[in-house]
């Protein structure tokens, strides 16, 4: 009695399984996945220590993290990075709606609108993406950007910069220039 029960039931469950993968509606995409499903971990409220050979470059904070490839990746959303001098004084800040943090590149890549102040030259960079390697302390991108300081105005595509704006070095279809 209890076997054909077992049966009777596995029959049901199986019959139901086969006729729902036959209706083309309810099919699954299975690469429909978001990077959601393959973080490691999900944080909010980070805060981490860009450093070069042991001298802080600057503090990274975010509204949420994911961890990625066994703690190798790190995508970051609401980004603020304050880029430091090697005696801590402020350089400037940048803001990014989001970021992919590196670790064994030690490189932050920024993406979205991506706003650079500097606390003391006075200019202003904004862009689509940049990347920030903390070994060669620079900035850097190849996408379109537009930087504006007291009296002066540089537009291109793709530039290298240090964190504080002080050297802002436009690589193709420049525009104006930044006066010191």
């Amino acid at each position: 009695m209890r076997r054909g029960l077992v049966v009777a039931v596995l029959s049901i469950v199986g019959g139901s399984v086969v006729v729902g993968c036959n209706d083309p509606s309810k099919t699954v995409d299975a690469g429909a996945g978001t990077m959601r499903d393959s973080a490691d971990q999900l944080m909010y409220g980070v805060r981490a220590s860009l450093t070069s050979a042991g001298v802080l470059r600057g503090l990274l904070t975010a509204d949420s993290m994911l961890s990625l490839d066994a703690a190798t990746r790190f995508e970051l959303r609401g980004v603020r990075v304050q880029f430091s001098s090697t005696l801590g004084r402020p350089l400037g800040t940048l803001t990014a709606g989001e970021a992919t943090y590196w670790l064994r590149r030690s490189t932050v890549e920024t993406r979205g609108k991506v706003t650079i102040v500097s606390d003391t030259s006075g200019r202003r960079l904004e862009g689509a993406w940049v990347r920030y390697n903390t070994s060669e302390n620079q900035l850097a991108s190849d996408s379109p950007f537009v930087a504006e300081g007291r009296g002066g105005r540089l537009a291109g595509v793709g530039f290298t910069s240090d964190p504080g704006l002080f050297t802002v070095k436009c690589v193709a279809q420049c525009t104006g220039a930044l006066r010191r």
